[in-house]
């Protein structure tokens, strides 16, 4: 899951050079320069996971809540130099996971912070890099040191037509990927005027522009986190996995000559639930498992970044 969070942060930022391309290139010079709307939160979501009973028996319960909000350090279209744009971010979640029965938690809030630091380099031909790093803290209020880790990814997106992009590259997480680097994948392909179907991070969408300002469309997505908790054998690793399946929409309530503003709507269900214990990172080294029925899934979200 903290691999495919590379992905994540590779495809915005691929969603702010298709938004703002012609700005890119402008001097040589280092240049630097805020949003219009200044430090102030770019991005929120909240995600909602209704109460999940434990599928084999064992008696256990798990909800999840989360809430997560980006504060910008700088706007990528005004800041670095040449062909090269610099995104530069505050991430934050909180995630309140409710649990029952067998499956207990020391703490029930778990946190991420992470400084993503994206590098966005342009080509002649429309292609262009992406890389960056991604100091991150996942964890609860005690496992501080175990939870500290450093992402890393480089991706090349190609422009293969005006109705199909793709990116291939890689990413790494040392402390909690169960392999050193893992190859990430996104694409956007245009099959006519009216759809778009997006591979971005963890997410297959297909969406259909009703109107000028609304998208809705189906989605398949994994969701979930892994942090560093505190339990009776010391600091280990807790992660949960959820394959979601549902419908979302887009709005976009810009007004002219602004950058765009989507709100996000979801609902949608789990299919399958897996809330693990772990040595390590790794599926092998499971010291607990439980595995949960169908729960239904919400999230509501709001993004300035494009």
């Amino acid at each position: 899951m903290r691999i495919i969070r590379a992905a994540v942060l590779a495809a915005c930022a691929a969603g702010v050079v298709q938004a703002g391309a012609a700005t890119v290139g402008t001097g040589a010079g280092w240049h630097y320069g805020l949003p219009d709307t200044g430090i102030l939160p770019s991005y929120g979501k909240f995600e909602w996971f209704t109460r999940m009973g434990e599928r084999h028996g064992r008696g256990s319960e798990l909800s999840l809540e989360s809430y997560a909000l980006t504060l910008p350090f700088s706007d990528p279209r005004r800041t670095g130099w040449g062909n090269t744009m610099v995104n530069v971010q505050f991430d934050a979640k909180i995630t309140v996971a409710n649990t029952g029965g067998s499956l207990d938690l020391a703490h029930s809030t778990l946190y991420n912070f992470a400084l993503p630091v994206i590098f966005i380099t342009t080509e002649p031909n429309g292609n262009y890099w992406t890389y960056g790093v991604a100091p991150e803290l996942a964890s609860d209020c005690d496992a501080v040191r175990t939870g500290m880790d450093l992402t890393g990814f480089v991706m090349y997106t190609i422009k293969h037509s005006e109705s199909f992009t793709y990116s291939v590259g890689l990413a790494t997480s040392p402390r909690f990927a169960e392999y050193f680097a893992v190859p990430v994948v996104n694409f956007t392909w245009k099959p006519s005027q009216d759809w778009t179907v997006r591979l971005k991070g963890y997410q297959l969408e297909a969406m259909y522009q009703a109107t000028d300002r609304l998208a809705i469309g189906p989605f398949v997505a994994s969701r979930g986190g892994i942090w560093a908790v505190d339990t009776e054998r010391g600091d280990r690793i807790f992660r949960v996995r959820s394959l979601v399946v549902g419908a979302g929409m887009e709005y976009d309530f810009s007004e002219p000559g602004q950058t765009k503003r989507i709100i996000t709507a979801a609902v949608g269900s789990t299919l399958t639930t897996n809330a693990q214990f772990l040595e390590r990172n790794a599926g092998k080294d499971a010291w607990e498992s439980h595995h949960y029925r169908p729960a239904l899934y919400v999230s509501f979200g709001v993004d300035f970044r494009f």
